[in-house]
């Protein structure tokens, strides 16, 4: 029985003994039927042949890349990553795919060999979001065999600019021999800090086969990192407790020990305390997808526990679910009910692969002054210095203040502070552009027909305690939102009791769901003090310190 079949039998019975409720949010990731891709088409008895090259404008090296072939009716019969091509991998209902139209496409190290019908043949080739996408239509005679040189370039050089792409979500085997082909894959995205994670089922064994999906066998942490030039992959995990929440595990010496072997995750214990064994081991904890529904998301954001908040995923900001409702997640609101009570929290970008459509749909630019580590560019994030996208660049800056930063002012001063957004997205064009303050769009513009280039100038009036974001998006599953920048005035954190109030609601459905005693009574507590902070606008938890 492979590990899938075992799943099957093993949820079924977790069903009967628990009930579908608790359950309900993790079927489609393993059980949902993919619809069938069609074959690819066979060139015939007078196919050409083309030979083709890949290079970087610059370097004039030979770069991985992502190719279409006459929109996929083709692909090289020879291929060692056929197994990743969009035709054979992912998840086709989830991600961009719903909204955005993707041809076809097949990974290559920079050099393949593929049959075609004799005439014309449209290649498309991509490498993620900062390279212009090529596409060149070449015409080859009956048996023809042609060499083709495809020189891609980039539109935005965002390491030179000091910002840097990661994707904290992917699901990909590392075995301890295939770490040159799932650099060629994560480099082929453009994606220079990849964290690959495992993944537990509904039973936890500490890292082991029992549970344990996409193995990392070369261990977790820094010493898993393997690079090639500006690319680099590590390991860690996610761990799942279905009925309590997901969480994104990045860089952690070794797998989080939990309470051991159990075949039941649901039963504890609480993320909370995966969370204080995460950062034991010097690991990055994110709450993933979102935050879902009436489970541990807001106890652990009010406890201060997660390092980010994987927010932007499967074409959207995890607002609802397409199969269930108790898939839902904070969404933006959410979020900004955090941000409203005072808290720091930084969001991310993680497409979860292969369970959304595409590798890196979703991805985080991070910012820094010299070339990060992996371990210094999950510090970055867990700054909050980044910002999470599906496609568009989003610069912004507060009184030259990037995101993630603080500025501070003396209680009762009475600024202007200048906002500036940049917007560049050649690939998907943005038709509306928001700056936000404490959770309110101060300015909007908007472009029927969608802009790549946007720039945008605000002058904001600061009276009292704010945070500033800026969002930037499309109707097609094109989203970009930064990290705020803190504005404090005195010693004051913004507040917004109706904010406060959602967090509230938000918990008393935890607590009518939860099955853990010890967990619900630390929900009840929270709902206590969050009502104190409504009341008194001081409660016991972890807000952060305003006071330079």
């Amino acid at each position: 029985m492979n590990r899938f079949s075992q799943l099957r039998v093993a949820t079924i019975c977790a069903i009967a003994l628990f009930g579908p409720a608790a359950f309900a949010h993790d079927l489609p990731h393993v059980f949902q039927d993919y619809p069938k891709a069609p074959p690819t088409t066979d060139p015939g008895p007078d196919a050409a042949f083309l030979r083709v090259r890949i290079i970087d404008a610059i370097s004039r090296e030979p770069i991985s890349a992502t190719v279409s072939v006459n929109h996929g009716e083709q692909e090289p019969d020879d291929d060692p990553y056929r197994k990743f091509s969009l035709r054979l991998s992912a998840n086709r209902q989830k991600g961009p795919i719903r909204s955005r139209q993707i041809s076809y496409y097949f990974y290559t190290d920079g050099a393949f060999q593929v049959r075609v019908p004799p005439g014309g043949t449209l290649l498309e080739v991509r490498k993620g979001y900062e390279y212009r996408p090529v596409e060149l239509t070449v015409s080859a005679a009956k048996k023809e065999q042609m060499d083709v040189e495809v020189v891609l370039e980039r539109s935005i050089d965002m390491a030179a600019l000091g910002w840097y792409s990661g994707d904290t979500h992917i699901h990909l085997d590392r075995t301890g021999k295939n770490d040159d082909a799932l650099l060629a894959l994560t480099s082929a995205k453009d994606i220079r800090y990849a964290y690959l994670l495992s993944t537990n089922t509904q039973g936890y064994d500490v890292g082991g086969p029992l549970y344990e999906s996409y193995l990392q066998v070369t261990g977790l942490g820094d010493k898993s990192v393997a690079r090639r030039g500006p690319y680099h992959i590590s390991s860690g995990q996610e761990y799942r407790a279905n009925g309590l929440g997901h969480v994104t595990i990045a860089l952690p010496d070794r797998y989080v020990p939990a309470n051991g072997v159990t075949s039941f995750a649901n039963r504890g214990p609480s993320l909370a305390v995966i969370a204080d064994q995460t950062h034991a081991l010097r690991g990055f904890i994110g709450l993933s997808h979102g935050g879902l529904y009436n489970m541990e998301g807001d106890r652990l954001l009010l406890e201060d526990k997660m390092d980010f908040l994987e927010l932007l995923q499967f074409g959207s900001f995890q607002m609802n679910s397409p199969v269930r409702r108790n898939d839902a997640s904070l969404g933006l609101a959410g979020w900004y009910d955090f941000l409203n009570i005072g808290y720091r929290l930084p969001i991310v970008g993680a497409c979860d692969y292969p369970f959304t459509r595409e590798l890196a749909s979703e991805m985080t630019y991070a910012w820094s002054e010299t070339v990060p580590t992996p371990r210094s560019y999950a510090e970055a994030l867990k700054a909050g210095r980044s910002f999470a996208t599906s496609g568009p660049m989003l610069f912004m800056t507060v009184a030259g203040k990037k995101p993630g930063e603080i500025l501070w002012f003396l209680a009762g001063a009475e600024t202007n502070l200048v906002i500036d957004v940049r917007v560049h997205s050649p690939q998907y064009p943005v038709r509306y552009l928001d700056i936000i303050a404490n959770g309110a769009v101060l300015e909007r513009r908007f472009e029927e027909n969608g802009r790549s280039e946007w720039t945008l100038r605000h002058i904001l009036p600061i009276r009292g305690s704010t945070w500033i974001a800026a969002h930037a998006y499309n109707d097609a599953g094109t989203e970009a939102h930064t990290n705020p920048v803190y504005v404090y005035v005195g010693d004051a954190l913004p507040f917004n009791p109706d904010s406060a109030r959602q967090i509230i609601a938000r918990l008393e459905g935890s607590i009518e769901r939860s099955r853990v005693p010890e967990i619900g009574l630390r929900y009840e507590a929270l709902r206590h003090e969050v009502n104190k902070l409504i009341r008194d606008r001081r409660a016991d938890l972890p807000l952060p310190r305003v006071a330079p």
